[in-house]
């Protein structure tokens, strides 16, 4: 939490502003659209027999590649998208990404888009401002990015990534392509593509979830999108539910059992509803189980409309010092939160 706090007292007002100014003068869509391939396998990856040893880091989809506790690539690149798609058009390149810092030509940076902890080391002969640091960071991004076939230094020298980018298309594929790399475009109405909502960007959330946060919300909006089902619960309204195979999670999206377990942060956040089992123990143990009733074990997971529109802040804020004291995930309204059951 100090670290968000941190955040919030210096530059998450700041880039949220940015992020909304360029929204504002922009295109302004109402969701930002990723390809499906950036999230999920195109091909069934295999099986994981433990949890503890799931799909090698390189045969995972590229946002699971980026799952790391402090690393900025998998915020900076969906930062990307959203910024292109607030300039270009559907089916259509963005030819002018931004610098990485301001310059005389454009104020519009990824500097002043992304927020970092990054802390004056104090005086010395190698003690950096918070400035450098944060451009050290987003410099480390932009070279992971590069070695994953995301973006292209704009000299077409690898390594020169603080002369500018060019953004590459989300499949990753110019990797394999050497110097015929393959330019980004937004993707068109028939490619196959989740889209994340616009909150998501201009009210920072993507600056105060964690990476796995981030990565299991992806896989989320795409199973919302092509694999839900709709179903009317006695006396209630009609809602869309999802819910996720261990086999699916490891074998498509490259998600262990640690990034699924978010599912309890993101409905403390008030983003996402999850349906207990009914014969679902709270340890996490299956009465009666057979292997052919495997999908009725899942939770079933409900996106909550209108999620993104609140800024993070407060939210966030909120539930994690109900969490500081409880050692639980809980929701900031309404006490404690009840298991829901299926």
């Amino acid at each position: 939490m100090g670290q968000l706090e941190t955040m919030l007292g210096n530059e998450l007002p700041d880039v949220i502003k940015k992020a909304r100014e360029i929204y504002e003068q922009g295109r302004k869509p109402q969701v930002v659209r990723v390809r499906r391939s950036f999230v999920r396998l195109e091909k069934f990856g295999g099986t994981v027999e433990d949890e503890r040893k799931p799909l090698p880091r390189s045969e995972r989809p590229l946002s699971a590649q980026m799952i790391t506790p402090k690393g900025l690539a998998l915020k900076l690149y969906l930062l990307m998208l959203f910024a292109a798609q607030c300039e270009a058009p559907v089916g259509k390149e963005w030819p002018r990404p931004y610098p990485i810092e301001p310059d005389a030509r454009t104020t519009d940076s990824w500097e002043g888009l992304v927020a970092t902890v990054a802390n004056y080391a104090g005086p010395g002969v190698q003690a950096s401002s918070v400035r450098t640091n944060k451009l050290r960071q987003i410099t480390q991004a932009m070279k992971t990015l590069e070695e994953m076939g995301l973006v292209k230094s704009a000299t077409g020298v690898k390594g020169q990534v603080r002369r500018g980018v060019l953004l590459l298309c989300e499949n990753g594929k110019s990797k394999d392509t050497g110097a015929a790399s393959i330019p980004y475009a937004v993707p068109a109405d028939d490619e196959s593509f989740l889209e994340i909502p616009i909150g998501f960007f201009t009210n920072g959330w993507i600056h105060a979830l964690t990476n796995s946060e981030i990565a299991a919300l992806l896989m989320w909006f795409d199973i919302m999108k092509f694999d839900a089902t709709h179903v009317t619960p006695e006396g209630g309204a009609p809602i869309t539910v999802g819910y996720v195979l261990s086999n699916v999670r490891h074998g498509f999206y490259g998600l262990g059992r640690d990034t699924y377990e978010t599912h309890k942060p993101l409905e403390a956040f008030q983003l996402l509803d999850v349906h207990r089992p009914s014969k679902r123990y709270d340890s996490g143990k299956w009465k009666d189980f057979k292997e052919d009733s495997s999908n009725l074990v899942c939770h079933r997971v409900v996106l909550r409309d209108g999620a993104f529109d609140k800024q993070v802040g407060p939210v966030v804020l909120d539930v994690l010092k109900r969490r500081d004291a409880t050692n639980e995930w809980r929701r900031s309204i309404g006490g404690f939160q009840q298991p829901r059951r299926w």
